[in-house]
């Protein structure tokens, strides 16, 4: 309704009304403790530091809380109401959403479940919601969710009986959360018992009109937030959610997603949850990495990922020293430092000597750092051989793995630590790996030091982190794309030579070939062209034309090439191709040296055009070595696409092979995804199987083209 402005950018709410309310109605509050017209009552009246107006409704009258109950919103004696949270039955949710859009309700928050994620009755009713909204401007938060809690100031404009725990354990981060399921969020809001603890969140739902996209990009602007956190069943408007993350990098804000519904299975359990496109994942992979989104891969990830940012900030860590009283912990950590790509610190010379002077003569003081039971019983030596790894300038974070909780022992030792830690320039990373918790435990979450439960999270949350620190500024802009004029008059191809044609003239380049429509004619052809040559069936709609036998290779005379033009009819004829469709075969020069790439684009359902690029040829779906991109993008972007491939170091000179044309193939990437842009919506896909990459200087030349 009001995703874009006439110029087609992305346009988001301010949700001023929204989130700093002055009015609240609550439709369907209720008398009976425990229910949850009730409980939300109690959450915005008692539990809320909100002093603006508060209207209830329903239908038996009454009074709740000292406040007359009226009987229904037509009744309410207020116009322009700010929120309204709705607790009625799935069956009168558009008759309440009509009865508040006439009282001039701005925001309507629809708790109600029982809509799309139930089948087809429920699509239908949403769409009347999404007209509803559309027709009379009043946004709709949900339906089908948990509502919103803000925890500074606290404003609780939710049914959760769990609300007013939340923010009470300890002070807060500046994290924000959204989350279309309420489960998974509520989940994570009670990480606070851990020490994270977020201080908003935003349940969205089904997404009905406004969705992840809307409080993703209204948490980048709020100055209370500093890191940003998403659960996301499915992506309904890709270029709403590109435009949010966009917005999270210029504020400076990492955005943490936990994209679920990856598997088939978890897909169609999206659909059924929240009536949501989980999307091609790989899709959802490469958006994520363009757009600097940090991909987690379960709760735990994504709590140790935001403590981590949340405390540490966004900086390298990959230079790891590890820090124990166990030997075998050590080794163990050293393990997974390796495992997740990181690198173990090479201590310097000094800091080994300063350690020394109070470690006893059988520590282990090289890296990993093993204080062995001395420390355990001598907590001071924690602090005294800490801060000189806390100086070393080689050294980007201390993992110090708590095997064991010695309760007293073991608190005095972390409390020595954390001493050390909270002056120092390095990033402290504790690790509880004990099931038994106890008071150390409870120190390092009072004093904001969230542990982490074991080594393999512990390393794979430093990976996530200096990832994002090591993309910062290697995002570029899109580069402007200036449609062919020839591209809007010339009909869609219809077959390889036709496809051919077009890529030719956006300037990616063909071997000598000519059709023919008789075996005389593709003879005569090959003779001028030269052997050995390849022939190919041309006919509209064949796609995969070697798997109905349309195509012969390596033909080294006139004979040969007649029978091949022979056999590939027969074949086709054999496989029902429609006469009319057939128009001859392509007479080819055989390129055979050089490296076989694949370059497509695809237009996705969530996200639009989407360019891959890596192995082609006959092997591309063996080989599955494939990167893809969102576009319109650079040549930067293009670029790290194709060096996530394996194949593209084989571009590379290596034991005497010369090098291939890199920079040509990187025009090609460019041009081709220049012609699909500029081919319009009518073009699905594009593909360009095989691009073959020439020596370097040589340029690229495209064998084979399909376009959809």
């Amino acid at each position: 309704m009001n995703a874009c402005h006439p110029d087609g950018a992305v346009r988001f709410d301010d949700l001023a009304g929204l989130t700093q309310p002055r009015s609240v109605m609550v439709v369907g509050a209720s008398t009976s403790p425990g229910t949850l017209g009730h409980t939300t009552v109690l959450n915005l009246l008692e539990h809320s530091d909100f002093s603006g107006e508060v209207h209830l409704v329903n239908p038996k009258g009454g009074e709740l809380m000292g406040r007359p109950l009226h009987r229904s919103v037509g009744e309410v004696p207020a116009q322009g109401i700010d929120v309204a949270l709705l607790l009625v039955p799935a069956e009168s949710a558009i008759a309440t959403l009509n009865a508040c859009a006439a009282r001039g309700v701005r925001y309507a928050i629809v708790f109600t479940g029982g809509f799309a994620e139930l089948g087809e009755a429920g699509r239908s009713v949403e769409a009347e919601m999404r007209a509803l909204a559309e027709r009379t401007g009043m946004r709709i938060y949900g339906p089908n969710c948990a509502g919103m809690t803000l925890l500074a100031p606290r404003l609780g404009l939710t049914f959760s009986t769990e609300f007013r725990n939340d923010g009470r354990s300890g002070a807060l981060s500046r994290i924000g959360l959204v989350t279309q399921g309420g489960g998974l969020g509520r989940s994570l809001m009670q990480g606070d018992e851990r020490g994270v603890r977020f201080s908003r969140w935003f349940s969205t739902g089904n997404e009905v009109d406004l969705d992840s996209a809307d409080f993703i990009h209204w948490l980048a602007q709020d100055p209370g937030t500093d890191l940003i956190c998403t659960v996301m069943e499915g992506i309904k408007d890709g270029a709403r959610f590109v435009a949010a993350a966009q917005a999270a990098q210029r504020a400076g804000k990492p955005l943490v997603a936990l994209k679920i519904g990856r598997s088939d299975f978890g897909k169609k359990a999206a659909q059924s949850h929240t009536a949501s496109l989980a999307g091609e994942d790989v899709v959802n992979d490469a958006v994520f990495s363009q757009y600097g989104v940090i991909r987690v891969e379960d709760l735990d990830e994504l709590l140790d990922v935001a403590s981590l940012i949340s405390r540490v900030g966004v900086r390298s860590l990959e230079r790891v020293c590890v820090y124990s009283s166990s030997g075998g912990a050590g080794v163990l950590s050293a393990d997974k430092v390796g495992e997740a790509g990181l690198a173990m610190a090479t201590l310097a010379d000094t800091t080994v000597a300063e350690m020394a002077k109070h470690a006893p003569s059988y520590a282990a003081l090289t890296n990993p750092v093993d204080l062995t039971t001395k420390a355990l019983v001598d907590p001071e030596l924690a602090r005294r051989c800490l801060t000189p790894l806390f100086a070393d300038p080689g050294v980007d974070v201390v993992l110090y793995p708590i095997t064991s909780n010695y309760a007293a022992s073991t608190e005095g030792i972390v409390r020595n630590m954390l001493e050390v830690a909270r002056t120092g320039s390095k990033a402290f990373v504790p690790v509880w790996m004990s099931s038994r918790r106890g008071p150390a435990h409870e120190l390092l979450v009072r004093e904001g030091f969230a542990p982490i439960y074991s080594l393999r999270n512990a390393t794979l949350a430093l990976r996530r982190c200096s990832g994002y620190a090591q993309q910062l500024g290697t995002t570029d802009e899109p580069e402007a794309v200036v449609a062919n004029p020839s591209s809007s008059t010339v009909p869609l191809p219809c077959n390889e030579t036709q496809a051919k044609a077009l890529l030719a003239q956006h300037g990616v380049r063909s071997p000598q070939e000519a059709q023919a429509t008789t075996a005389a004619e593709a003879a005569a052809q090959a003779c001028r062209i030269g052997f050995p040559v390849a022939l190919k069936l041309v006919a509209d709609g064949v796609l995969h034309k070697s798997e109905i036998g349309g195509v012969a290779l390596h033909l080294r005379d006139a004979e040969q090439v007649r029978e091949a033009f022979d056999r590939i009819l027969a074949n086709a004829r054999r496989h029902l191709v429609p006469a009319h469709a057939i128009r001859g075969v392509l007479v080819s020069e055989m390129v055979t040296d050089g490296v076989e790439m694949l370059v497509g684009i695809h237009r996705d359902a969530v996200f639009g055009p989407v360019l891959s690029v890596g192995a082609g040829g006959v092997w591309v779906e063996v080989e599955a070595d494939v990167a893809r991109c969102h576009l319109p993008a650079g040549r930067a972007v293009l670029e790290r696409a194709l060096d996530k491939t394996r194949i593209a170091r084989r571009l590379a000179s290596h034991r005497g092979l010369p090098a291939r044309d890199r920079a040509a193939l990187l025009d090609a990437m460019q041009r081709t995804a220049a012609l699909f842009l500029a081919l319009g919506d009518g073009v699905q896909s594009l593909e360009v199987n095989p691009l073959v990459v020439l020596d370097d200087g040589q340029g690229v030349v495209a064998l084979d083209a399909v376009i959809e």
